[in-house]
């Protein structure tokens, strides 16, 4: 199976979700899930396509935010399937942001030991990240995706145009994770981006981005599934975001905002350790700044945050596996960063609470 069997990309895609679903549910019954917010806005047309093609659908909401991956809100729904006497070929339908896709994927991914998933990722992050490849988690206590399965969608919707009912800051936030990409795989959607500032919002734009980052996490996913090597490139940004969110609590910053800091920590470990130029750095800094994005933290101590680095799930025998980029549109997995380095960068991304 490769990452983009099942994923339909493409503006108006959504039309074609009756049919797509038709397909894989053979008593015309569907589950949908959404956050209350999400299914405020989106569940009544959600709802009405599937309807206009001959399905019955069940819906279900929960609390928007982070929060809500939780064991709790998965056994909410585990509970709620139940009651609905729900059978194992009936597919539920994640409608949502990331956290909506973690959960409701962790969900599918557990109950009766695997139902279908249908994925409809709402922000610009889960359309081209966490939709993508098949992670679900919940989150506990002690740290951010610490339980979950590796469970692929058996069909993914990706619609540019559902990005229009999407709130302005979320947006910005949603563009790190794109950041990212081009950091890791593409010098020239990088520049792009930067020539892009002034119309992050252009649905031409929009497309074009969500494509290209879609294909290239599938690339990554498809060399290694399972996440056992290459894969941990794609965490570039996320040991120190993680890290910020688990002590800081959950909601303080959007993933988006977390991921940015991460990006300028990592950035800078990378400077320092001689692998990348300091003008790389300011640059990725600097179009990090100019989206929109939060660059320093507070919230947190220094050695909150390193307890919390290594707890991350990619430590390895008490050891971080740092991604570094070389070049913008190059990096490096499994780097050794000295820890006193680690606590020198993490001092300096508090001094400036912007």
């Amino acid at each position: 199976m490769h990452a983009l069997d099942g994923v339909i990309i493409g503006p108006g895609t959504l039309k074609t979700l009756g049919p797509v679903v038709t397909e894989i549910t053979p008593t015309n019954r569907v589950f949908l899930c959404a956050d209350k917010t999400v299914m405020t806005l989106l569940g009544s047309r959600i709802t009405d396509i599937l309807e206009s093609a001959g399905l019955e659908v069940c819906s279900r909401s929960f609390a928007a935010g982070e929060k809500s991956k939780s064991l709790e809100s998965a056994s909410d729904l585990f509970n709620w399937l139940a009651y609905q006497e729900a059978e194992r070929r009936e597919p539920l339908i994640a409608l949502g942001g990331g956290v909506t896709g973690d959960l409701v994927g962790f969900v599918a991914a557990t109950y009766s030991r695997g139902i279908p998933l249908v994925q409809i990722p709402t922000t610009l992050l889960a359309q081209i990240d966490s939709s993508i490849g098949g992670k679900v988690a919940i989150d506990l206590v002690t740290g951010k995706n610490l339980v979950g399965a590796f469970y692929p969608a058996t069909r993914v919707i990706v619609d540019p145009e559902v990005l229009v009912s999407l709130d302005r800051p979320q947006l910005i936030a949603d563009y790190a994770e794109v950041v990212k990409t081009a950091v890791l795989f593409d010098a020239d959607m990088f520049a792009l981006i930067e020539n892009s500032k002034s119309s992050l919002d252009d649905q031409e734009l929009l497309a074009n981005l969500i494509d290209r980052c879609i294909r290239w996490k599938a690339k990554i996913v498809d060399q290694d599934p399972s996440d056992r090597g290459l894969r941990a490139i794609l965490n570039y940004g996320h040991t120190i975001a993680h890290a910020i969110e688990t002590t800081s609590g959950y909601g303080k910053y959007r993933h988006g905002e977390a991921v940015a800091m991460g990006m300028v920590g990592a950035g800078q470990l990378a400077v320092h350790t001689g692998r990348w130029t300091k003008s790389d750095a300011d640059r990725q800094e600097q179009l990090l700044r100019d989206i929109g994005l939060p660059v320093r933290f507070h919230g947190s101590t220094v050695d909150e945050l390193l307890d919390a680095i290594q707890r991350d799930k990619k430590v390895q025998s008490g050891r971080v596996r740092w991604v570094l980029p070389d070049a913008i549109g190059r990096a490096s997995i499994d780097v050794d960063v000295d820890d006193r380095l680690v606590k020198s960068v993490l001092v300096d991304l508090m001094e400036d609470s912007t």
